[in-house]
């Protein structure tokens, strides 16, 4: 029964045949009479009643009508099919394209739209088959249940928007490959501005876009000409006639209540050559970048750059970490002025980057990361057996402290390995193990300290006394400086994984777009995906000097509006692509619940009609043929 019934527990709704029955029976029919008086009418009542229940059954046009319409609804409800007398053609994975690039503007809608009239044709043409369909916005997500039927998916196809990120054709390919690899009895068909390069045999590619010129900024960041002076840089480019074009472009100030207007300037764009902006900073604040310019894309015609000042980072020694530590320290603070040396005793922890060279303090664990230096180490981290490795001169790794020092000779006399089941990397190898390593905190916080396996003092040959030494322990306290500034500084591309560094006792915060009502729950260390472009505000982050962040596109590839039109579209060459890998397809069951709730509701609908017709409602009183005589009308009822 399984095989004719989707729910068989349905048929038990039979069983209200006997309850209609019974109704039937029982009810009083309404009948017309005329009484020279209402002493009699109580007589004719009687007679009524007293006729035979089942002599009000016989040819009962409404009972049969009613019977017939609860075995349709039953059927209906108990899901009638015909097991395999459905055939089908194969089935269709529908693939659209709506990244950013789907936004641009056609003649007759954007071309998303028109994606969207397109695979709906090419529905129409792939026959009666189960359909898949998936909205490709650099990861193939679900748009409709999988193999479902044509009119879902069509359904599906209006909700449908354009992401504000773009997304790699090698990355389609691959997803298109990976589809086809997965089950070779499905048609696979692409509806896209461009083909992203060979596809799999057997895609039928569907194109929905004209070549259209554009002009949109593909990058935006912040850079540091010197201590505190930064400089706002842009990047535009063109894509259309190799005549180029002249757009207008204001730079503004929008962390405020109202944009405040920063520069205006009037930039020429030719095709195939980004044009670089570049503003200084006037001082902290949230700055975006507009083409006032109206062309096919809008969406990339607004670039932020996030500027915050960084703190001055106080430093502090605990212990005695050698000359060349101190004088290192001297001169960052006096000729980059990125830091101020304290004393330990009056230093605040919670803002302090910590030296440790005592070994009563190993283990400490301090809010910032900090440098220990042995005989100090970290919690987690032991100290080898002292051994000589000045025989060879040491290896650095590849890490940030060594950027800008280039790769120093460095000769360490003797040291003591770091060992531990911690997690490190390291920075320095020399001798018989690793000297200078980063070890990453098992606290949750992400963060690493810094653990130096020797005194760097002066017997260290060319690091201690070089440029080298004091550029890797700038680039160690700039780091330290940049994580007390929450948000990142620069730019923000949607979809890009924004992460507020967690630092010790650091609480949760909020966040929205501008435009939206409701606040989200954000928690540091946990990446935020920001997949819409505009102004988030964050409350919550003490620490934040500018709790504002500008997020935008920024993609190049989704700025070239002029690769579109790979193919002429061409709806007969689409259906004979279709029709070509059809197959065989299977058989499937035919579904008649649609049929039967149909003849259902007409079956009901016809017996309210027929009802009604021979037993209208009337309303009002019989005129009197004499003084004494009293015509009486009874109002038709349904019980």
């Amino acid at each position: 029964m399984s095989s004719w019934f989707a729910t068989p527990g349905a048929l038990w709704a039979l069983l209200l045949a006997g309850p209609l029955l019974l109704f039937y029976m029982l009810r009083h029919r309404p009948v017309r009479r005329r009484v020279p008086s209402v002493l009699l009418w109580a007589g004719a009542a009687q007679f009524q009643v007293s006729t035979s229940p089942f002599q009000r059954l016989q040819k009962s046009l409404s009972l049969l009508l009613m019977l017939l319409g609860l075995l349709a609804l039953t059927l209906a409800l108990a899901g009638l099919r015909v097991p395999g007398g459905r055939k089908r053609t194969l089935p269709v994975v529908l693939v659209v394209d709506c990244t950013a690039s789907m936004a641009a503007t056609e003649l007759d809608g954007s071309r998303l739209e028109l994606a969207r009239a397109r695979a709906g044709a090419a529905l129409d043409a792939s026959g009666d088959c189960l359909v898949t369909l998936l909205a490709w916005d650099g990861a193939l997500r679900p748009a409709s249940p999988p193999l479902s039927e044509r009119s879902i998916a069509r359904a599906a196809l209006d909700n449908l928007v354009p992401a504000e990120f773009g997304a790699d054709d090698a990355a389609l390919g691959r997803a298109l490959e990976q589809l086809h690899r997965a089950d070779s009895d499905r048609r696979l068909v692409l509806v896209s501005e461009h083909m992203p390069g060979t596809l799999p045999p057997g895609t039928v590619f569907v194109s929905c876009g004209s070549p259209l010129p554009n002009a949109g900024i593909t990058a935006a960041s912040l850079t540091e000409s010197a201590p505190g002076q930064s400089e706002l840089f842009f990047g535009l480019e063109y894509f259309g006639p190799q005549a180029g074009i002249v757009v207008q472009t204001v730079l503004e100030r929008v962390d405020v209540s109202e944009p405040e207007l920063v520069d205006a300037r009037d930039v020429e764009l030719r095709a195939g050559v980004r044009r670089p902006l570049v503003f200084p900073a006037p001082g902290p604040g949230l700055y975006r970048l507009r083409i006032k310019n109206g062309d096919a894309l809008e969406k990339d015609n607004a670039a932020y750059v996030r500027f915050a000042a960084l703190p001055v980072q106080d430093v502090a020694v605990v212990g005695e970490a050698g000359k060349p530590m101190n004088r290192a320290l001297e001169a960052i603070q006096q000729t980059m002025g990125i830091l101020r040396v304290v004393p330990s005793a009056s230093a605040e922890p919670r803002q302090t980057m910590f030296v440790i060279a005592d070994p009563a303090l190993a283990g400490t664990l301090p809010r910032l990361p900090a440098v220990f230096i042995a005989p100090s180490y970290p919690a987690g981290v032991t100290l080898g057996t002292e051994a000589r490795a000045d025989e060879a001169a040491a290896r650095p790794a590849r890490s940030f402290l060594w950027r800008g020092a280039g790769v120093p000779d460095i000769r360490i006399p003797k040291l003591k390995p770091l060992q531990g089941d911690r997690f490190m990397a390291p920075v320095l190898d020399a001798g018989p193990g690793t000297a200078v390593a980063l070890v990453r905190r098992d606290d949750g916080t992400g963060l690493s300290d810094l653990a130096l396996g020797f005194a760097p003092d002066d017997d260290v040959a060319g690091f201690a006394g070089k440029f080298a030494f004091v550029i890797f322990w700038a680039n160690w306290f700039e780091h330290g400086r940049r994580l007390r500034e929450p948000l990142p500084r620069g730019a923000a591309t949607t979809r890009e994984a924004v992460e507020v560094r967690r630092l010790l006792e650091m609480p949760g915060f909020e966040y929205r777009r501008e435009g939206d009502d409701d606040w989200l729950q954000g928690n540091p260390g946990e990446a935020l995906q920001l997949d819409r472009a505009g102004v988030y505000r964050f409350q919550g982050l003490a620490e934040c000097e500018l709790p504002v962040l500008g997020v935008s596109l920024l993609d190049a590839a989704e700025s070239n509006t002029m690769q579109a039109g790979d193919l002429e579209y061409s709806e007969e060459d689409v259906a004979s692509a279709l029709e070509s890998v059809r197959g065989e397809g299977e058989s499937d069951n035919l579904d008649l619940r649609p049929w039967l709730a149909l003849l259902a509701a007409a079956l009901l609908l016809f017996e309210w009609f027929w009802f009604r017709r021979a037993f209208p409602v009337t309303t009002g009183q019989a005129p009197a043929r004499g003084r004494d005589a009293t015509a009486v009308r009874s109002r038709p009822s349904r019980v």
